[in-house]
């Protein structure tokens, strides 16, 4: 191929015209199949040489070589006839393929990987076109074979700005630190159980292919064990087929990937036979599994959240003396669910968890902030000591970046220290690197987050402060706008008189019109803080007392619960000094806020497959302002379709909270009744709550709510983080004229939005 480098811009560029690909994921998977396709046909040309009795489980017209390569393509067999041949003959084909258990892998993966495949181009004439640039690959080249290899790592980058297909791609600097820190060995076998597109595998391979490099020649016996060492199984199909084809341009003719979910056998059922010398994961986070998944796990380890589950099984999969290097968010260190703490208590007490290499929160950036970190365990006796380590983001950047990325140079240190071990202070006296005993760490309720980043915490001045802060910068900035144009009257009298001018104008210094520009927010923030910290409005003891207030909530729905008329929940941990950031006034009281919602509304995650009815299907993008009055894009849902797909409706003042994605930390109220897709977690206020105080208190602390998010592609805060979130509650009369005082003050902060840059 002339010119391998602008391989995916011509593809891109081709694909831009067709009415069909919507999106950067339907590009890549387009390209994924045919991909497929031209590198299987290349390894089948091996194959063929090496067994003359080798015979393609593809019918012989419809391999690559006889269809799609240029030189023996059929006459004609483009535009329609082209579309028509792969719509109704190569895919159906493709799909129905027989296998048994007795069909090769290397074979049986061209079913598994059409299962779920998709033709989305509509214009025949460029579906020949792509086909012809990527027909231009020569796998029967070293050089290019290897040169593609690595064009292929930025088709799978590309995935990150694929909407929800982003998470099936790991930074390639972090699986290789991994694979190298983990030290394989050949002859090892080793396991991804949520595999992606490969990353981990390929990373695996490439580290004992150094070791063969190291050795010079090595047996064949032991070559074999190198590519057959790799085992990984994919639950999703797009990801699945993209690993394939990657295996394949790693010389693993016979890839051992699975397409198949990890969780839906029982744990106890595993045996050694089941269990690998090593595991290398990334798993998925923030996903809910229904509880058919959940009876697969012992009561101890059952959760709702899929990384959990992961946790459980690599555990129970991985060999005596086998080492592990996990992926796991900031969300599972601090999180102390029963879940959590008894998966931290078997990684004390049955594992050597040796070590805790804490990332950057912009590894994965720009496509999500969430804080990652790495756990490194061996099945063997704990030491009962675990090593934390913090990476730092390097002196020559803020942040990690699409355009400027982690590598691997950026864990240097980090290996440095791995084989150095020692307390390391940073220059603000936070420990970067410790060494925590177990007991410490069960001491602190099995709380992992340890050296960890110090996050700044925004200083909010009071709405009295905020004002005064902007006198002073305002008469600082008219003093020296004073003193410029003072100065320009005396240069231009000097001028005109003639004078030689001796410039010195070093003293005046640059007016600085900054603080103009987030005045606005600054008060919107004060005016917030004040509110919910019960200065903004006095206190009348007629009005009671919140801590009354609670205790009739209490009575009401223990006797709810008497009647059957909802469920009991497990009670709610107390509330301790450390949780408290400010002072209340005396008739309040601190609680946690699921002690006061009526319901938590969690959406389903699928989308309904048809639309059609009254009530509103809606998504952050329909919002006007703080509100959500309808659907902007016309879609509707029946009560049929609610019904069967156990869709959950919002009533009306429900106040929505954007828990997912980009939008974390949006704060909505709905003026209609909706349903709404899975962005949302629904907080329906009980009789002692104001919606619309819940609302501004919501909105007062969206920096801490973005914090709470846990996930490794998008953030996501669960319900129970909302149920045990800390609220501090007024008696209701107070609710309402706080919130009456703030709908009066906030208006004034909008008439500063023309100071905005």
């Amino acid at each position: 191929m002339s010119n391998l480098s602008s391989f995916v811009k011509r593809i891109r560029d081709v694909m831009r015209n067709d009415a069909g690909i919507n999106g950067d994921a339907q590009r890549i998977e387009q390209i994924a199949w045919m991909l497929f396709l031209k590198v299987y046909d290349a390894k089948e040309e091996d194959w063929e040489f090496e067994d003359e009795k080798y015979e393609s489980i593809i019918p012989e017209e419809l391999r690559w070589r006889n269809w799609a390569h240029t030189e023996n393509q059929n006459e004609g067999l483009t535009g329609d006839t082209l579309l028509n041949f792969v719509n109704n003959e190569l895919f159906p084909t493709l799909k129905k393929l027989v296998v048994s258990p007795d069909t090769p892998i290397r074979q049986s993966i061209v079913r598994t990987t059409f299962e779920d495949a998709n033709n989305y181009m509509k214009d025949g004439v460029l579906l020949r076109q792509i086909i012809n640039i990527i027909d231009e690959l020569d796998f029967g080249s070293y050089e290019e074979t290897h040169a593609f290899g690595e064009i292929y790592e930025t088709i799978l980058k590309e995935l990150q700005s694929a909407g929800s297909a982003g998470e099936f791609y790991t930074p390639r600097a972090v699986t290789q630190f991994m694979a190298k820190m983990i030290k394989p060995q050949i002859g090892e076998t080793m396991a991804d159980f949520a595999c992606g597109t490969g990353g981990f595998l390929s990373s695996w391979i490439k580290e004992l292919e150094v070791i063969k490099d190291t050795k010079g020649a090595i047996s064949n016996d032991d070559s074999e064990k190198l590519y057959s060492s790799i085992y990984g199984i994919e639950k999703k199909q797009f990801p699945y087929m993209l690993c394939v084809t990657n295996m394949l341009l790693h010389g693993i003719d016979s890839p051992k990937v699975f397409h198949d979910n990890s969780l839906t056998k029982k744990l106890l059922d595993y045996t050694q036979k089941d269990a690998f010398d090593v595991i290398l994961m990334n798993p998925p986070y923030g996903g809910s599994e229904k509880d058919d998944i959940k009876q697969n796990f012992p009561a101890d380890l059952r959760s709702s959240e899929t990384a959990d589950l992961f946790m459980a099984v690599i555990m129970y999969r991985l060999k005596k003396d086998g080492r592990a290097a996990v992926i796991v968010p900031d969300g599972f260190l601090f999180g102390n669910d029963n879940a959590k703490n008894n998966l931290k208590k078997k990684l004390l007490s049955d594992f050597n968890l040796h070590t805790i290499v804490r990332l950057p929160g912009s590894v994965f950036s720009p496509y999500t902030s969430i804080t990652t970190n790495i756990l490194f365990f061996n099945n063997e006796e704990p030491t009962g000591k675990t090593w934390f380590y913090r990476v730092d983001i390097p002196s020559d950047r803020k942040h990690f970046s699409k355009t400027k990325p982690m590598e691997l140079k950026h864990f240097d240190d980090c290996i440095a220290w791995w084989n150095d071990r020692k307390d390391i202070t940073d220059e603000e006296g936070n420990p970067k690197a410790k060494c925590y005993t177990a007991k410490e760490l069960i001491d602190s309720n099995y709380n992992f987050d340890v050296c960890g980043y110090p996050h700044e915490e925004e200083e909010i001045l009071s709405v009295a402060e905020t004002i005064q802060n902007f006198e002073e910068n305002k008469n600082q900035c008219f003093n020296n706008l004073e003193k410029i144009f003072s100065e320009f009257s005396n240069i231009q009298e000097q001028i005109k008189k003639g004078n030689n001018i001796n410039l010195n104008i070093s003293n005046i210094k640059r007016i600085d019109f900054s603080f103009l520009f987030d005045i606005r927010n600054k008060m919107k923030k004060a005016i917030l803080q004040e509110a919910v910290q019960g200065k903004l409005v006095p206190q009348i003891a007629s009005e009671g007392n919140a801590k009354d207030l609670l205790e009739e909530i209490k009575k009401e729905k223990a006797k709810l619960i008497k009647e059957g008329k909802i469920k009991k929940e497990k009670p709610l941990p107390e509330i301790t000094e450390d949780e408290i950031s400010f002072d209340i006034p005396e008739n309040w009281c601190w609680c946690r806020l699921g002690e006061l919602l009526k319901e938590i509304i969690v959406p389903q995650r699928d989308k309904p497959k048809e639309f059609g009815g009254t009530i509103p299907w809606c998504r952050i993008e329909d919002r006007d302002g703080d509100f959500l009055n309808g659907t902007k894009s016309n879609q509707y849902v029946s009560e049929k379709t609610i019904k069967e797909m156990n869709l959950k409706v919002n009533p009306v003042g429900t106040v929505l909270s954007a828990s997912s994605g980009a939008s974390i930390g949006s704060i909505l109220i709905n003026t209609v009744e909706c349903c709404t897709n899975q962005t949302f977690i629904g907080l329906v206020a009980g009789n002692s709550l104001y919606n619309k105080y819940l609302y501004y208190y919501l909105s007062s602390i969206i920096q801490k709510l973005k914090l709470l998010g846990t996930g490794t592609t998008l953030a996501y805060i669960s319900r129970e983080k909302y149920t045990t979130m800390i609220f501090p509650l007024p008696p209701l009369a107070e609710q309402k004229r706080i919130v009456d005082a703030i709908e009066k003050l906030l208006p004034l902060c909008e008439k500063l939005g023309g100071l905005q840059k």
